[in-house]
């Protein structure tokens, strides 16, 4: 068997293996959302004294599912966002329920604002090209690339142009190599380098064809 195959399927192992894990995630977040309720009816029934320290334990739980609900998105989705989105609701429950001071509420605040300034400046790897093209890492979400290039790709064919080009690949019947290059609504997409048979950087630009 050629190594090539071995990793191909070596892949497709681990993307159903993350799906397993992503729904025993999303089991167990379903039946922790059982224990809001409970929380809930301790708060109305709990003094007025004790409330806080209820109501803190109840923002941890709900807190805890926003994050779990997120881990599964990111394990479904493989896009850098879902990441993103992971951290910041793991910082600000730390913030929230775990700081005990002043200096941690700062590391907090300090955290969220490098998570932010990964969003904008290393979330999407883009440069101009001489021929009005953008280039793009296979895993940027198509939403960000039809926001920067003025397209419409639908984002119902995949959630990466990774994803996009696999999927016109197979309906074109078209391999993915080098320099191919698809058509998909107003758009133009072209593979500019793959690595282990992998898609790393691709160029978008308007379709001019296209009326």
């Amino acid at each position: 068997m050629e190594l090539k195959t071995i990793k191909r399927r070596f892949q497709m192992v681990t993307v159903y293996l993350e799906l397993i894990l992503a729904l025993f995630i999303a089991v167990a977040v379903i039946i922790g959302m059982v224990d809001l309720y409970r929380y809930i009816v301790l708060i109305y029934t709990t003094n007025a004294i004790e409330t806080y320290d209820v109501f803190q334990k109840f923002l941890g739980h709900a807190l805890l599912l926003v994050v779990g609900v997120e881990l599964v998105a990111m394990l479904i989705l493989h896009t850098p966002g879902s990441v993103i989105e992971v951290l910041l609701y793991a910082v600000a429950r730390n913030m929230l329920i775990g700081g005990h001071g002043t200096l941690d509420f700062v590391f907090g605040i300090a955290a969220i604002a490098g998570i932010f300034a990964i969003r904008k400046f290393l979330f999407t790897d883009s440069i101009a090209s001489h021929n009005g093209s953008l280039y793009f890492s296979a895993a940027t979400p198509i939403e960000e690339v039809n926001k920067l290039v003025g397209v419409k790709i639908p984002e119902d064919i995949g959630n990466t142009l990774g994803g996009v080009i696999c999927h016109l690949s197979k309906q074109t019947c078209r391999p993915m190599h080098e320099g191919a290059s698809y058509v998909v609504a107003d758009a133009s997409i072209r593979i500019l380098k793959m690595k282990d048979n992998l898609i790393e950087k691709v160029s978008v630009s308007e379709n001019d064809e296209i009326d």
